[in-house]
């Protein structure tokens, strides 16, 4: 089942949230190394998420690999314009 933008947007911010919070939980416990494991897949899964929205929808910012060939930032609806929010 494809995923529409915002769902696609939400599964993206949930997994750069996880890996947030466990890069946290390494600033006071550097020596687990389960933690570490956990945080590099959760890396993997946010850069893996990323590629695939930037495939369907475009960039997600403008530093985005989605733009290496040409500047299409502006190409794509802003989040307060209807279209965004499909």
């Amino acid at each position: 089942m494809e995923c529409s933008r915002v769902e696609m947007l939400k599964k993206i911010q949930c997994s750069n949230f996880a890996a947030y919070d466990m890069l946290l939980y390494l600033d006071t416990h550097s020596d687990d190394k389960k933690a570490f494991r956990m945080f590099q897949a959760l890396v993997k899964k946010t850069k893996e998420l990323k590629c695939e929205y930037e495939e369907k929808f475009g960039p997600l910012n403008q530093f985005s690999t989605a733009m290496q060939d040409e500047f299409n930032w502006l190409d794509n609806p802003w989040p307060w314009e209807k279209e965004a929010n499909k």
